[in-house]
C-alpha cells in the first residue's frame, strides 16, 4: 500500500510529467530522424564558407539540427516554401528573411525550451536554389536558376553572358538549352552585317546593371569594376525574387580613360559616381615610375568640344589631401593623365662578344663611359682577338630609316642617276651603325683619340683572328689563303693560282674586315681576314655591240655636219 502511494505522488508531480513530456518528445524525434531521410543534390561551387551573419535564409535551405543528451539525435529540416521551420514537437518558426545567425538563434531558444537541453548544434547543410529574372542587354533573357551564394555575376553568365562586341561567332551556347523547362531562343550561327549594326547597339553594360528586390530597393552592380579592382561591393549577392536588369552601354561617348604612368591604361565605361580613385582602381594604380606628385584631368567645357585642364596636387604627407583628391568626382569623356619621372630607372647597356675573357652584356654605370674602360671590365682581349677587324656597331642608329636608300632600292639600275648609282653603292657596302674607331691605334699604339665614348646599346665585336685571306672572283684557284704579314693583293691572287681568263685586273679591290671599306689598288697591302676581289671583264659581244653604237652614233653626227655645211655652200 505504501508504494502505491509514493507511486501515486510521484505521478502528480509536475516535474515528473514535464520529464515524461520531454522523453516523449525526444522519442518522437529520433522517430523522425528514423523515418525521415532526405536526398542531398551534390554540394554546390562556392567561392568561401558561408557567412552566418551575412547569408540570408530562405526556403529551400535545409538545416542539419543535433540534440546531444543521453542519446544524440540528428535531424535535417528544410525551409518550407513559406519560410518556416518546422520543428518535430516543438512547432514551426518563420526564419525567412533572416540571418543564418539570427535563424540559428531562433530555433536553438525553442528547442531548449522544449528537450531541455544545452548541447544544441544547428548547421547549414545544404543551400537552396531560386529563380531570378535577368532582362535587357544579355544572350537570353529570363528566369535562371542560382543558388544562395550566387552573385549577380553569376546569374548573368546563366542568362547567357552580355550582349558584346565584335559579336561571337558562333553565338554563346544557352546554359539553359538542356533545361525543358526554360524557352530555348533561336539564334543563327551567323549574323547578317544589318543584325551586327543593330547588336551595336545593343551592348549590354558591365557598369551600370541594376538589381532590383522584392521590397523595391534597388542596388548597383559593377562587373567591370569587380573584374578589374576585386571589388565585391560591385557584385553582389542575390536573394529569392531579385530582378536584374541590364542596360545597354553608350557608344561613342559617355567613357573615362587614363593614360600615362598607370599600370593598366585604358579607356572604360563611365557610371554614375565615379571618381578618381574608382578610375585608378580600374587601372590597377600608378606604376612605378610614376610621378605621383600631380594628375592631369582633361575635361569638356559644358557641351562644346573646347577642353580645360584641371590639375590635382598630390601630397602623400597629408592622408587628408590624398582623399580629397581621390575623391573628386569624375564626369562623362573624362581624361586622366599621369607624368612619368624622366630616365626613371633607365638601363643603359652594351655587349661586348667574340674574343674577350668575358664576353656579355654590361651596365654603362656612369656618363660618358669609354670603349678601354668597357674592355678592361670584360677582363681584356684573348691571344686570338683579331684587333684589326674588331668594330663597334650602334644600334640604335642600325634602325633608322634611310628614306632615299629606300627609294632607290625600288628602282632599277638604269633608272637612277650617275649621284645615285653612286650613292646606293656605297650605302649598300656599308655595316649600317659602324662607329668610326680603331683598335689597333686604341689599344696597340695607345692613341686616345679613338678611345670613344659608348651610348646606350652599342656592340662590341672582338672576332677571332682567322689567318687567311678570302681570294674571290675571277682567279683559278678562288677560296682562302693563308695570311702571309706585309702582302699584297697580288701576292694573295698569285697564291690562288693567278688571274684567270677574262679576268679584269685593273678592277681588283681589297675589302677590309673591320670596315668594309673597299680599296682599289693591288699594291695595298692586305690585313688578316681581309678579302680580294677579282671582277669578270666585260664580254667581247658587249663590247663590240657599245662600240658599233658609239660609232653609228658618231657617224650620224658627221653626216650632219656634212650635210649642214653643204647647204650653207650652196645658198
Amino acid at each position: 500500500m505504501r508504494h502505491l502511494l509514493v507511486l501515486l505522488c510521484l505521478l502528480a508531480s509536475p516535474t515528473f510529467v514535464q520529464d515524461l513530456s520531454s522523453l516523449s518528445s525526444m522519442k518522437d524525434l529520433q522517430k523522425a530522424s528514423k523515418k525521415t531521410s532526405l536526398q542531398l543534390p551534390d554540394s554546390p561551387d562556392i567561392e568561401h564558407p558561408v557567412d552566418e551573419n551575412a547569408y540570408i535564409v530562405g526556403p529551400g535551405d535545409v538545416l542539419d539540427i543535433i540534440i546531444a543528451g543521453n542519446e544524440e539525435y540528428s535531424q535535417p529540416i528544410m525551409i518550407s516554401p513559406e519560410g518556416y521551420a518546422v520543428l518535430p514537437s516543438a512547432g514551426s518558426y518563420m526564419v525567412a528573411g533572416e540571418t543564418l545567425a539570427e535563424a540559428k538563434a531562433i530555433l536553438a531558444e525553442k528547442l531548449r525550451s522544449a528537450f531541455y537541453s544545452e548541447q544544441i548544434s544547428i548547421t547549414l547543410i545544404q543551400l537552396r536554389t531560386f529563380r531570378v529574372s535577368v532582362s535587357g542587354a544579355v544572350n537570353f533573357p529570363g528566369l535562371v536558376s542560382v543558388n544562395g551564394l550566387a552573385r549577380a555575376s553569376d546569374a548573368i553568365f546563366m542568362a547567357g553572358g552580355l550582349v558584346q562586341t565584335p559579336p561571337p561567332f558562333p553565338l554563346p551556347e544557352n546554359p539553359r538549352e538542356n533545361n525543358r523547362a526554360l524557352p530555348v531562343k533561336k539564334t543563327d550561327e551567323e549574323l547578317t552585317p544589318e543584325q551586327y549594326e543593330e547588336l551595336l547597339v545593343k551592348v549590354g553594360s558591365k557598369r551600370s546593371i541594376l538589381v532590383k528586390r522584392r521590397d523595391n530597393s534597388v542596388l548597383r552592380a559593377d562587373l567591370l569594376k569587380y573584374e578589374l579592382a576585386g571589388d565585391l561591393d560591385a557584385n553582389p549577392h542575390l536573394v529569392d525574387g531579385d530582378v536584374i536588369i541590364v542596360p545597354t552601354v553608350q557608344q561613342e561617348v559617355g567613357e573615362i580613360s587614363i593614360s600615362g604612368a598607370v599600370r593598366t591604361p585604358g579607356a572604360f565605361e563611365y557610371a554614375p559616381g565615379d571618381d578618381v580613385r574608382d578610375l585608378l582602381d580600374m587601372a590597377h594604380g600608378f606604376s612605378i615610375d610614376a610621378d605621383s606628385s600631380k594628375l592631369f584631368i582633361a575635361r569638356f567645357v559644358d557641351n562644346s568640344s573646347r577642353a580645360q585642364e584641371i590639375v590635382i596636387e598630390l601630397d602623400w604627407s597629408d592622408a587628408g589631401n590624398i582623399e580629397r583628391a581621390l575623391a573628386i568626382p569624375l564626369k562623362p569623356d573624362d581624361r586622366v593623365f599621369l607624368r612619368s619621372v624622366p630616365n626613371f630607372h633607365k638601363k643603359r647597356t652594351i655587349e661586348i662578344q667574340g674574343e674577350v675573357k668575358y664576353p656579355g652584356e654590361y651596365a654603362l654605370l656612369k656618363d660618358p663611359t669609354y670603349l678601354s674602360e668597357m674592355i678592361d671590365a670584360a677582363g681584356g682581349f684573348t691571344d686570338q682577338a683579331a684587333l684589326n677587324a674588331a668594330h663597334v656597331i650602334r644600334s640604335s642608329y642600325k634602325d633608322r630609316e634611310d628614306v632615299d636608300f629606300e627609294r632607290l632600292s625600288y628602282m632599277t639600275v638604269q633608272e637612277m642617276e650617275r649621284k645615285e648609282k653612286a650613292y646606293f653603292r656605297e650605302r649598300s657596302r656599308e655595316l649600317k651603325g659602324l662607329v668610326s674607331t680603331n683598335f689597333v691605334a686604341l689599344f696597340e699604339k695607345d692613341d686616345e683619340k679613338y678611345d670613344i665614348a659608348l651610348s646606350d646599346q652599342d656592340v662590341i665585336v672582338v672576332p677571332a683572328r682567322e689567318y687567311t685571306v678570302n681570294v674571290v672572283g675571277h682567279v683559278k684557284n678562288p677560296g682562302l689563303v693563308p695570311y702571309a704579314p706585309n702582302k699584297d693583293a697580288a701576292y694573295y691572287i698569285k697564291q690562288a693560282g693567278g688571274y684567270n681568263v677574262g679576268a679584269w685586273k685593273r678592277k681588283v679591290r681589297v675589302k677590309r674586315a673591320a670596315t668594309g671599306e673597299m680599296l682599289g689598288k693591288k699594291s695595298t697591302v692586305v690585313e688578316m681576314g681581309d678579302l680580294v676581289y677579282v671582277p669578270e671583264k666585260l664580254e667581247t659581244e658587249d663590247l663590240l655591240r657599245d662600240i658599233a653604237l658609239i660609232t653609228v652614233q658618231l657617224a650620224t653626227v658627221v653626216m650632219l655636219v656634212v650635210q649642214t655645211s653643204w647647204y650653207a655652200t650652196r645658198n
